[in-house]
């Protein structure tokens, strides 16, 4: 087996380490991999739309979603985006039907972020997701039909209403392909955004069934107090 040595190497020329706890690798640690590779997925409540998350925000699920968006793991993308298809798979589950082609409309990374990431973070988890689903017998597509129309606030301040009238009419929606259309994303911690990528959808006639995160946060409300959103 080559992998120890190549993590060894890794860790001694380039630095690498695991994304979700820092271990030198330069992959996921074989503590790490299975978390991320065989998650649990839940239900989310306080959306106002059916929402599944794959894991919750903490640990080894933040770790790993910091390094994907923020420092340059771009190879999370493939893990990460299989435990969004599991997401999706759990939110099937709970009672969507399948009348039609599966479509997930991933939200859209701002123009600025995808220049200075050189990379849409969302739309690469939404394409794996996609590919995971097929493979298994689930015909999916991706349809990155959403769009900002205009500059929001930052939400990292704000409190669950701030944060909701903060993103209300900031996305449109051209009308998109036929199918079930499932809103995916990387992380929620309200459900403001995804409320109002539902909104835009459901005001271009093609309505969303229900949403799919990666991971999901409790909330944190204007005055300070935490309140769970795993249902």
């Amino acid at each position: 087996m080559l992998t120890p040595w190549v993590d060894a190497a890794a860790s001694l020329l380039l630095g690498s380490a695991c994304p979700g706890c820092g271990t030198p690798t330069a992959q996921l640690c074989t503590s790490c991999a299975p978390v991320v590779g065989d998650p649990t997925p839940f239900a989310v409540v306080g959306t106002g739309v059916p929402v599944v998350a794959a894991g919750a925000y903490a640990d080894v699920w933040q770790r790993c979603i910091v390094a994907y968006k923020e420092r340059g793991g771009w190879w999370l993308g493939a893990p990460l985006g299989r435990a969004l298809a599991l997401a999706v798979g759990g939110l099937l589950a709970g009672g969507i039907g399948l009348p039609g082609e599966l479509v997930l409309v991933p939200m859209p990374s701002q123009p600025r972020s995808v220049r200075e990431r050189g990379l849409d973070t969302t739309l690469l988890l939404a394409r794996v997701a996609a590919r995971t689903l097929a493979a298994s017998g689930l015909p999916t597509r991706v349809d990155p039909v959403l769009r900002h129309v205009r500059r929001v606030s930052d939400q990292s301040a704000l409190g669950e209403h701030e944060r909701r009238r903060n993103l209300v009419g900031a996305l449109s929606a051209r009308v998109g392909l036929p199918g079930v259309r499932v809103v995916v994303d990387d992380l929620t911690t309200t459900g403001a955004s995804l409320v109002e990528a539902c909104r835009a959808l459901d005001g271009a006639g093609t309505p969303a069934s229900g949403c799919a995160v990666v991971a999901a946060t409790p909330l944190r409300r204007a005055n300070g107090e935490r309140t769970a959103t795993i249902a």
